[in-house]
């Protein structure tokens, strides 16, 4: 080989990465689940400080300590994250120790892959210590939904398998990064997908720019128009084509400039057809979500609208995806609030993924619901949950309630779970009264409530009454396990 070989130089540039992890425990959210371990792959790439590795952010996601070694080395190096994508499934490592490097030249990162085109899988897979090189071709260029955060956004899938190891390690094409395995499809043999380049460099160039800010979203739902009849209704012309706008999130892109009724006709230059696409490359079409992540944060953009028989052009500035159900709270650890054994988190899909791998069936339906079709509005930010009650004399009557969601306390909307914890807090009324979304009422004394609860925590080794990160109104008395 020799010489002869391309792959050589690069095998110097890929590495195995070590974690020992701790996730959270969401049915006990003041508690962990654990250290556990677990390896994947990553690769050195150039940035502005200097070499990185790029890995994927599943791989070093909860850890509480992460090691990585080159392949052909015997040494192992303690490693830092420095940039974290949930979104797109990408994570920066930074190596305080130069000499790490030495001998390894970046990977440069190149474009794009085409149908057809082969690549190469390098990494660490489960079955063995040494380095692993698979081949394959591209077989597919579309948007996917990212396992990671269920986001979706620009992938390629190869018909060369992607193993747990596998993670964040290099593909390549013609000696340059085309992209970075990171998931499978279990269905299937021998289909892979890459996270691609062009992810990759938008995910590079947001941590070099610091606040990171992640992929944009244009932060609406529509319906596409693939109906002469509905066009004909909505008062089209009948060469105009687009999508039907049903709902426009709250604090999106498009918030205050669209508005539901709207038919989108354009973005950034784009038109978009009746069935929801756009073009992508010369000869094929991508849904038109993917305009606004080729682009940044911030970012503003032309879009055009037909609205009551006019053709309008408005801008939007572009701003990141805002779900009313979030696939993990921000940090990456619960937030939650004791009140009388009443224990209260907003909901995300990793408390319903404690329902196991069948948690979209097994989970409450109407909370799957909201997870699946529900939209932030000024109202509703976050869907705040009952999730169980810690049982005691003072909540007697309540002990089999669970996975409730609550709307209302003290006759207030409850926007998110912050606005529950300050009305509870301010609150000098006789009792608490918290009104749920079946108009169920769960009501508690107040001073009964607050007497009981350092029994309570220290009955079920809770440590506080409230996640770190929850604020605490002025005056209000602190609740903690003595």
């Amino acid at each position: 080989m020799g010489a002869a070989d391309p792959l050589k130089k690069l095998r110097q540039s890929v590495v195995k990465v070590m974690t020992v992890s701790d996730p959270p425990d969401y049915e006990q959210p003041w508690q962990t689940l654990g250290a556990s371990s677990a390896t994947g792959s990553g690769s050195i790439v150039e940035t502005l400080q200097g070499p990185c590795i790029l890995t994927n952010a599943h791989v070093v996601e909860d850890a509480t300590f992460i090691e990585v070694r080159r392949y052909g080395q015997d040494r192992k190096v303690v490693a830092e994250v420095m940039g974290y994508g949930e979104e797109c499934d990408l994570a920066l490592l930074s190596i305080d120790d130069p000499t790490f490097f030495k001998g390894a030249k970046p990977i440069p990162i190149g474009d794009l892959p085409s149908l057809g085109d082969p690549v190469k899988v390098l990494g660490f897979p489960i079955g063995g210590e040494r380095l692993a090189v698979t081949e394959g071709v591209v077989s597919r260029l579309e948007l996917t939904t990212y396992a990671q955060n269920e986001r979706d956004l620009l992938t390629v899938q190869i018909d060369a398998a992607i193993n747990s190891g596998n993670s964040g390690g290099p593909v390549l094409m013609d000696g340059k990064l085309a992209g970075v395995a990171f998931q499978a499809l279990d269905e299937a043999e021998n289909i892979g997908y890459v996270i691609p380049a062009p992810v990759v460099q938008h995910f590079l160039q947001d941590v070099e720019n610091p606040p990171y800010a992640g992929f944009p979203d244009l932060g609406i739902c529509a319906q596409n128009l693939e109906s002469r009849a509905h066009r004909k209704f909505l008062g089209m012309p009948r060469s105009r084509r687009g999508v039907r706008v049903t709902h426009v999130h709250y604090q999106g892109s498009c918030w205050g400039v669209l508005q539901p009724g709207d038919v989108l006709l354009e973005i950034d230059g784009e038109a978009v057809a009746s069935d929801g696409t756009v073009t992508f490359g010369t000869s094929s079409r991508i849904e038109y979500p993917y305009l606004a992540t080729k682009h940044y944060v911030g970012d503003d953009i032309p879009v055009r609208i037909y609205r009551e028989g006019k053709r309008i052009t408005r801008r939007i500035t572009l701003a990141p995806q805002k779900p009313l159900v979030p696939g993990r709270a921000p940090g990456g650890r619960p937030i939650w609030f004791v009140c009388g054994g009443l224990l209260f988190v907003p909901l995300t899909r990793a408390w319903l993924e404690t329902w196991g791998d069948s948690w979209h069936r097994r989970a409450p339906d109407a909370l799957v619901s909201l997870y699946d079709y529900g939209v932030r509005t000024s109202h509703s930010q976050e869907v705040v949950v009952l999730q169980k009650v810690l049982a005691d004399q003072v909540n007697r009557g309540y002990h089999d309630l669970e996975s409730v969601r609550i709307l209302r306390v003290q006759g207030r909307r409850v926007r998110k779970l912050t606005d529950l914890v300050r009305i509870v807090d301010r609150s000098e009324d006789e009792f608490l009264v918290f009104q749920a979304s079946d108009r169920d009422e769960i009501v508690l004394e107040r001073k009964a409530a607050a007497n009981r609860g350092n029994p309570i925590l220290r009955r079920y080794g809770v440590p506080q009454d409230r996640s770190a990160d929850l604020p605490r109104a002025p005056g209000a008395g602190r609740t903690k396990k003595a």
